[in-house]
Parts: structure tokens; sequence; C-alpha cells
């Protein structure tokens, strides 16, 4: 190449070559897409747009193509090494549109990805799926799930369901081999019914993953597990034989699951900050206590682990009131057998750590066989204590409250435990309206007793009231008050009637009565007397 002229200055003027042959002397533009033209005659500059749509080089080094057709901008799905790439990609796009087979880039990439998601559910395994959903899985309030499920969840997996359907592909099970897998289950029913609900819940999130078309976990009633244990309430008696039996240091627990409705989790993880205790007086000079415990965790013992959590759910942090005749029990325990500083443990090992659950277990199982009461649950207690508060009339909102329950459905139970004692209280109610009701009313020397047998008294008066009654009659209960027939059944029609009677006779004496006289709202005795 012929060395350049001394006095060029090509690097420093303007590319532009005018209409007459001759160059742009104007210096060129610092501007980086003037290109080597002046500020002038950058509209001069090489476009990088190729035929149809766009090819513009990012800072990156890599070319982005994109182009605008029915109203909108589509990018390519990933940027190209080179310029002729993407060329090559519109030129693609272009024929597409000519062809009418055209579809938007982004809608095409998304259904490549489904795609793929419906090629890799022909290959993945059941219990890859299940292990990733246990991982993933959050509840109704977005939050991972506890690790007690978590563990549930995998014993249920391990033990009933990976050994079926764990290497079986997922598109690969079907509803006649999860109804014989059910059946081949059956002698556990109730195990057997949260097994199912498990493998039809993951699946359910399988077809919401768009791996199986429909779930094939659809055996009629499979997810309810019959009732196993039927409750039967512990007497005072028997527990007063549980008390004694139970060491010193844990016999507080069994008060707090009957009188406060704790769950053994709550109780076992108690510390001193959690135990509320005020003492004040009374108006009358009496002194009160007032004790609360504030339940925020929980403890359980997995695979060898102390996991202490959050209460199951929401509800589960709750602040529960301790019956004032309980709360001495509170204060001699604090004083000997908890751990001091305020996370000091309420009811802690013999090590000085968390009370393992089935050390205790071991203590509870001593002290209810004492009592004759082997079938009788730590939790049992728990709900002995519920149905008393339903038994004292609490409501479903106050049993949801202190029990912690989110939905009304658990607190029902309680309530229709307590229901054996409508008949109790049927019988209450007949022997009130068994109560024979008598009454007499008097003015001067006129005098009416009503009773159910019949009428008596001074004989112008029950003349005068029987024959209202004869004729049906209306009395008038007072001079702007409303009018009753008068019906001998009636002790209320009856009175009326009789007080009328005595005003007709004349009597200027005040009218008096005995016994349970009848009255009803609005008709109060001064009204007619």
């Amino acid at each position: 190449m012929a060395p350049r002229a001394a006095d060029s200055n090509h690097d420093t003027t303007c590319r532009k070559i005018k209409d007459d042959g001759t160059r742009c002397r104007k210096p060129v533009s610092k501007d980086k897409k003037a290109n080597g033209y002046c500020y002038y005659h950058m509209a001069a500059a090489p476009r990088t747009r190729r035929g149809w749509g766009t090819v513009r080089k990012l800072a990156s080094g890599n070319y982005q193509a994109s182009y605008a057709w029915e109203g909108e901008r589509h990018n390519a799905s990933a940027a190209f090494g080179d310029r002729e790439t993407g060329v090559i990609w519109l030129r693609d796009e272009r024929r597409l549109i000519d062809e009418g087979r055209w579809t938007p880039p982004a809608e095409r990439l998304e259904a490549e990805r489904q795609a793929q998601l419906r090629q890799l559910a022909e290959q993945i395994h059941f219990h890859e799926y299940a292990e990733q959903w246990l991982e993933t899985r959050t509840n109704k309030r977005g939050q991972p799930l506890k690790t007690r499920s978590k563990a549930d969840y995998r014993r249920l997996l391990k033990a009933k369901i990976n050994p079926t359907f764990g290497d079986m592909e997922i598109k690969n099970i079907t509803k006649p081999s999860v109804q014989a897998w059910y059946m081949r289950y059956s002698k556990t029913p109730t195990e057997q019914a949260s097994a199912y609900a498990l493998f039809r819940t993951i699946l359910n999130s399988a077809v919401e993953d768009e791996l199986i078309p429909i779930n094939p976990c659809r055996v009629k009633g499979a997810g309810k597990a019959p009732v196993k244990h039927k409750v039967q309430l512990a007497t005072i008696e028997e527990m007063s034989t549980i008390l004694a039996v139970m060491p010193e240091r844990y016999r507080l627990t069994v008060q707090i699951a009957l009188w406060c409705t704790l769950r053994i989790g709550e109780i076992l993880e108690l510390r001193r900050s959690d135990i509320r205790i005020k003492h004040t007086k009374a108006p009358d000079g009496a002194d009160v206590a007032v004790g609360t415990i504030r339940v925020r965790r929980t403890v359980q013992h997995i695979e060898g682990e102390v996991v202490i959590d959050t209460p199951k759910t929401e509800k589960g942090a709750r602040e529960v009131h301790i019956p004032p005749a309980l709360i001495p029990e509170f204060e001699a325990h604090l004083k000997t057998h908890a751990q001091w500083g305020n996370d000091g443990l309420l009811f802690p090992s013999g090590r000085g750590g968390s009370l393992h659950h089935r050390t205790f277990g071991n203590w509870w199982n001593t002290a209810r066989d004492a009592a004759g009461r082997p079938d009788l649950r730590f939790h049992d207690l728990r709900h002995t204590g519920a149905t008393m508060l339903a038994q004292e009339g609490a409501t479903i909102a106050e049993l949801m409250d202190r029990l912690g329950h989110t939905t009304p459905k658990a607190a029902l139970i309680y309530q229709h435990a307590a229901a054996d004692r409508d008949q109790l209280m049927a019988e209450r109610l007949s022997g009130r309206m068994a109560a024979r009701v008598t009454w007499t009313v008097r003015a001067g020397s006129y005098a009416l007793t009503w009773s159910p047998n019949g009428l008596s008294g001074s004989p112008e008066v029950v003349q005068a009231v029987e024959a209202i009654a004869q004729t049906d009659g209306r009395v008038l209960a007072t001079p702007t008050g409303p009018t009753l027939t008068v019906r001998l059944v009636e002790p209320l029609s009856v009175l009326v009637a009789a007080v009328q009677v005595l005003r007709s006779l004349g009597v200027t004496e005040p009218i008096e009565t005995e016994g349970r006289v009848p009255a009803a709202p609005g008709l109060p005795l001064g009204a007619v007397g």
C-alpha cells in the first residue's frame, strides 16, 4: 500500500463525499455514533439495518437482533456472537411471516420450554419429584413446611409409598396401580389414609406443573382415616392417682395439659419468661393472683436432634390464662424445679437440656397404668380440659383462642363431646316445668287462689272469673295495655281477670299477691294491680 501523503488529514476530516466528488473538510465528530463523519454528516454513517429488522452491537461485544411486527418489537431470545448470525435469524423470521406460520418469538420459546418439561416428565421418577416437592412445598401463608411435618412425610414416603412407586416414572402411575397399592395396606387404615393423602397431594402438584394430565389418586374415601381412638375423659379420681404417681418435678405438666389445654411439645418448651404471675388487691381487700402462659415455641425430637420451632399454626402463638387455683402450684414449681434465668426451662431433663418426649412418655405410662387407664393418652388431657370448657359454656371462638385452633372445625369436636350433657339439661328443664305453680291474690275480704287443679277462694270472685272464661271475653290488662283472652289453664290470664273482677266489686284496699305469681315481659304486676 502506498504511503499516505504527509499533508493528508484523512484521519482528522469527515469521510463524507459530496455530490461534486470532493470530500468534506470538517473535523470528525467525537461522538462514537459518528463513525468517522463530522457532526453535520453523522446521518450518512452506514446503518446496521440489513434489509428487514435491526442488528445492533451490544456493550458485551455480542449482537442483538430485533424487528417490529404487528405494532410490537420482537427480540431474539439470546444475543449472537456475530452480526451475520443475527441477520440469518431475521431472515428466518421474515420467512415465517411470509409463509403464515409466524408466532411471537417469546411464545415459541415458552412452547419449547413446555415441551422440554413434558419430555422430562417421561423420564423423572416419583421419588425424585417427591424429594423436590418436600424442599419447595409451602403452606397457605407461603412458609416452608415445619421440620416435624417434613420428617413425618419422609417417613410415610419411605415406609408406604416409595417401595411401590419410588422408582416408577410419574407418567406410568395409573389409577388401577394406586387402587391395588391402597388395598394392600388395608390392615393399617389410619396410616394408609395419611399416606394416600400425601401421595394425592404430591401428584396434584405434578398436575399443576403439567407433568401429568390427571391425578391417578382417585380412590373414593381413601383420604379419610377412621376414628381409632375414642376419647374417654379422665375422672377426678383417676387424675388424683396420676398426679400422685408422677415425679414431683413433672407433676405440673399434667396440670397444665388438663387445666390450660397445652400440647406436650408446647409444655416441654416452656421457660420462665413465658410465665407471668401478678398479685393484686380486690376492692374488698382480698389478695387476687392473675397468671398467664405465653405460648410461643414448641419442641420436637427428630432423628436424635432437638428441634425448636414456632407453634403448628399462626393461632398457636397465644396467651392462656392460668386458673387461679393452680397459681400456687406454678409458684412452687418455679422455686424448686425450674431452671434459673429468663430462658430457664420449666421441665428440664436430668442433664439440664430439653426433656425428651420418650423419657416423659415412660413416666406418663407408669402413672396412667396405676390409675387403671392404659388407654389414656397425654393429649387426652387437653381434650378433657377443652370439654370441661365447653360444659362451662365456652363459645367456639373462645375455645379456638384458648386451644390455638385456626378453624372452628377442631373446636366443634369439644362442643360435640359436651353434647351428652343435653339429656341432663333436658331433665333439669323438665323438673322446672313440673313444678306446681300456685298463687293467691287478695284485696280486703276477697281472695282468689289459682293452682293447676283449679280456682278457689271467694265465691263471687271465682264465679266472675269462670264466667269471663266461659264467654271467652277479653280482659283489659291496663288502661292502655293489651287485652287477653281468659283461659283457666293460663295463670297469667286468670290473674289479670281476677284483678279486674276485684276492681269491679269496688275494692279500695291495695291488691296483694302471694306465691309464685306468673309474670311476662311487658306485663308487670304493677300494671294490673
